[in-house]
């Protein structure tokens, strides 16, 4: 499913003002927020085909890739669910285990426990999480960069040009695209909570436009370095050769009138829909500074790539 097709059922769909809702579908924003108690919740959930062979593997990626979007709303994870849909024809017991084990290992990083789940039958395999996450400090929206902000990136862009190509048999083996996807952002989260952020989501299915799409706000457009973001190795070279995903190739024909590109790199890269994609952050210029150099620190190569200018007659700027 696309953007556009969201936006027009989302469009239609009608709920009543509930108490204690912070955010909700209508928002565009990574998780749902809602107050019980003294406590703000957040909730998301994401499910993704196998996108490596070794199912271990698989389920740590796709562990990684349902908690991002707590980690971004500034939320420590407190529980989840596993949601498996099992081709049983293709994949074994044994498989299956493997996949949990791999889930079970990256929640543990981040002290989250699988509560239970649900499984079904179905001829594609697919796993993911539903995951629930307490706000304590301050939540984070995607919306409210300010004019002077500068936009980071926490990890690489290149996981569904890379995947594809592993798909394809184009790539025999991908260590960097795999230590990057099942990397949690757990650590760049918890970095976070000391700035102030005023704006953060992370790059997955719409690619790195379409998630700075929804950073957007009147008042700002984004300016993008695209020599500044980092690639996965490899990403680039398969991009020049025509290896990358449809998801990438609709976000681009879905985005692409919003963009004003002069960069010399090729465009798909920029749509490539990702799995288990980095944070991008808008912080103060200053404070953007000091989180680069607190990440390093840490080993996350985050990168500042871009900054917010006062609105323009293009949203987004690549050059």
């Amino acid at each position: 499913m696309g953007l556009e097709d969201l936006k027009q059922i989302t469009a239609k769909l009608k709920q009543p003002r509930l108490p204690g809702v912070v955010l909700d579908f209508r928002h565009k924003d990574d998780c749902g927020a809602i107050k019980v108690g003294g406590s703000l919740l957040v909730q998301s959930v994401d499910v993704i085909p196998p996108v490596v062979d070794d199912p271990y593997i698989y389920g740590q990626i796709a562990t990684a890739n349902a908690l991002s979007d707590v980690f971004a709303k500034g939320g420590r994870a407190i529980s989840a669910l596993s949601i498996l849909a099992w081709d049983q024809e293709h994949v074994s017991v044994e498989s299956v285990q493997a996949i949990m084990q791999g889930c079970l290992d990256k929640l543990s990083e981040c002290t989250c426990p699988l509560l239970g789940g649900h499984s079904l039958s179905d001829v594609e395999q697919k796993f993911g999480l539903s995951v629930t996450g307490v706000v304590e400090k301050s939540l984070w929206r995607n919306d409210g960069a300010q004019v002077g902000d500068a936009i980071l990136l926490s990890k690489p862009l290149g996981s569904g040009i890379i995947t594809t190509a592993l798909k394809r048999k184009v790539l025999k083996e991908a260590p960097q695209a795999i230590a990057s996807m099942v990397a949690l952002n757990f650590k760049a989260m918890q970095v976070l909570q000391d700035f102030s952020v005023h704006a953060c989501t992370d790059v997955t299915g719409f690619g790195l436009v379409g998630h700075l799409c929804e950073m957007l706000n009147p008042a700002i457009s984004i300016e993008i370095n695209t020599g500044a973001i980092p690639l996965l190795e490899g990403a680039l070279e398969l991009a020049k050769q025509g290896v990358y995903p449809g998801g990438s190739v609709a976000n681009k024909k879905a985005l692409q009138a919003r963009v004003c590109n002069q960069s010399e790199l090729p465009d798909i890269l920029f749509y490539d829909a990702q799995t288990s994609g980095g944070l991008l952050v808008a912080l103060g210029a200053k404070e953007g500074l000091e989180f680069v150099q607190r990440l390093q620190d840490l080993d996350i190569h985050v990168r500042i790539i871009g900054s917010c200018v006062p609105r323009d007659t293009h949203a987004i700027k690549l050059f």
